[in-house]
Protein backbone atom coordinates (compact mmCIF):
# COMPACT_ATOMS: atom_id res chain seq x y z
CA UNK A 1 0.00 0.00 0.00
CA UNK A 2 3.04 2.32 0.58
CA UNK A 3 4.03 1.64 -2.58
CA UNK A 4 0.81 2.80 -4.08
CA UNK A 5 0.78 5.36 -2.36
CA UNK A 6 3.81 6.73 -3.43
CA UNK A 7 3.55 5.85 -6.57
CA UNK A 8 0.36 7.55 -6.94
CA UNK A 9 1.94 11.01 -5.17
CA UNK A 10 5.31 10.58 -7.95
CA UNK A 11 2.43 10.35 -10.05
CA UNK A 12 0.41 13.37 -9.05
CA UNK A 13 3.34 15.54 -9.06
CA UNK A 14 4.18 14.76 -12.18
CA UNK A 15 0.60 15.32 -13.54
CA UNK A 16 0.82 18.74 -11.80
CA UNK A 17 4.05 19.75 -13.37
CA UNK A 18 2.62 18.83 -16.94
CA UNK A 19 -0.37 20.78 -16.18
CA UNK A 20 1.84 23.93 -14.95
CA UNK A 21 3.83 23.18 -18.23
CA UNK A 22 1.15 23.23 -20.42
CA UNK A 23 -0.83 26.12 -18.83
CA UNK A 24 2.65 28.09 -19.65
CA UNK A 25 2.47 27.12 -23.34
CA UNK A 26 -1.07 27.74 -23.57
CA UNK A 27 -0.55 31.35 -21.96
CA UNK A 28 2.33 31.69 -24.42
CA UNK A 29 0.23 30.69 -27.27
CA UNK A 30 -2.26 33.10 -26.28
CA UNK A 31 0.19 35.95 -26.18
CA UNK A 32 1.35 34.77 -29.31
CA UNK A 33 -1.86 34.52 -31.21
CA UNK A 34 -2.83 38.32 -29.93
CA UNK A 35 0.24 39.84 -31.40
CA UNK A 36 -0.55 38.03 -35.15
CA UNK A 37 -3.52 39.37 -34.85
CA UNK A 38 -2.13 42.29 -34.02
CA UNK A 39 0.16 42.37 -36.60
CA UNK A 40 -2.48 41.66 -39.06
CA UNK A 41 -4.18 44.74 -37.93
CA UNK A 42 -1.34 46.86 -38.59
CA UNK A 43 -0.80 47.30 -42.41
CA UNK A 44 -4.74 48.16 -42.81
CA UNK A 45 -4.22 50.72 -40.21
CA UNK A 46 -0.92 51.90 -41.58
CA UNK A 47 -2.99 52.05 -45.09
CA UNK A 48 -5.64 54.13 -43.37
CA UNK A 49 -3.20 56.38 -42.08
CA UNK A 50 -1.25 56.70 -45.09
CA UNK A 51 -4.14 57.52 -47.23
CA UNK A 52 -5.13 60.10 -44.52
CA UNK A 53 -1.79 61.86 -44.66
CA UNK A 54 -1.73 62.07 -47.96
CA UNK A 55 -5.37 63.36 -48.38
CA UNK A 56 -4.39 65.86 -45.88
CA UNK A 57 -1.03 66.41 -48.30
CA UNK A 58 -3.54 67.31 -50.91
CA UNK A 59 -5.53 69.60 -48.77
CA UNK A 60 -2.19 71.80 -48.15
CA UNK A 61 -1.06 72.12 -51.83
CA UNK A 62 -4.43 72.80 -52.83
CA UNK A 63 -4.43 75.71 -50.13
CA UNK A 64 -0.62 76.66 -50.85
CA UNK A 65 -1.47 77.12 -54.37
CA UNK A 66 -4.48 79.59 -53.49
CA UNK A 67 -2.01 81.59 -51.24
CA UNK A 68 0.37 81.55 -53.68
CA UNK A 69 -2.55 83.10 -55.96
CA UNK A 70 -3.92 85.72 -52.95
CA UNK A 71 0.26 86.96 -52.99
CA UNK A 72 0.42 87.25 -56.87
CA UNK A 73 -2.86 89.42 -56.90
CA UNK A 74 -1.70 91.08 -53.55
CA UNK A 75 1.79 92.38 -55.04
CA UNK A 76 0.11 93.42 -58.19
CA UNK A 77 -2.39 95.55 -56.48
CA UNK A 78 0.30 96.90 -54.16
CA UNK A 79 2.60 97.90 -57.14
CA UNK A 80 -0.91 99.81 -59.07
CA UNK A 81 -0.85 101.42 -55.83
CA UNK A 82 2.63 102.26 -55.38
CA UNK A 83 2.29 103.97 -59.35
CA UNK A 84 -0.70 105.98 -58.49
CA UNK A 85 0.63 107.27 -55.11
CA UNK A 86 3.87 107.94 -57.09
CA UNK A 87 1.77 110.13 -59.91
CA UNK A 88 -0.08 111.76 -57.03
CA UNK A 89 3.75 112.70 -55.46
CA UNK A 90 4.54 113.95 -58.78
CA UNK A 91 1.27 115.85 -59.56
CA UNK A 92 1.52 117.56 -56.54
CA UNK A 93 5.17 118.18 -56.70
CA UNK A 94 4.83 119.97 -60.52
CA UNK A 95 1.76 121.64 -58.83
CA UNK A 96 4.07 123.10 -56.46
CA UNK A 97 7.05 123.70 -58.61
CA UNK A 98 4.75 125.86 -61.12
CA UNK A 99 4.90 129.86 -60.75
CA UNK A 100 1.91 130.82 -58.85
CA UNK A 101 0.16 133.48 -60.86
CA UNK A 102 0.00 136.86 -59.42
CA UNK A 103 -3.54 137.22 -57.99
CA UNK A 104 -5.69 139.29 -59.94
CA UNK A 105 -7.60 142.20 -58.18
CA UNK A 106 -10.45 142.37 -57.97
CA UNK A 107 -12.98 143.33 -60.70
CA UNK A 108 -14.54 146.76 -60.27
CA UNK A 109 -18.48 146.44 -60.94
CA UNK A 110 -19.44 147.22 -63.92
CA UNK A 111 -20.75 151.53 -63.62
CA UNK A 112 -23.74 152.21 -65.64
CA UNK A 113 -23.17 154.26 -68.58
CA UNK A 114 -23.36 158.07 -67.77
CA UNK A 115 -26.77 159.04 -68.37
CA UNK A 116 -27.86 160.09 -72.02
CA UNK A 117 -28.34 164.35 -71.19
CA UNK A 118 -31.15 165.09 -73.99
CA UNK A 119 -29.35 167.22 -76.14
CA UNK A 120 -31.38 169.65 -77.88
CA UNK A 121 -30.91 171.37 -81.07
CA UNK A 122 -31.79 174.62 -81.64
Amino acid sequence: MEQWKRRYEEERERVEGLAMRLAAVESALEVEKLERAEQALLPPLWQDELERVQAERHTLVEHNAQLVTKQRELTAIQEELEDVWYQSALSRARRRSQPQPLPMPPLLPASPPPPAEATSTP
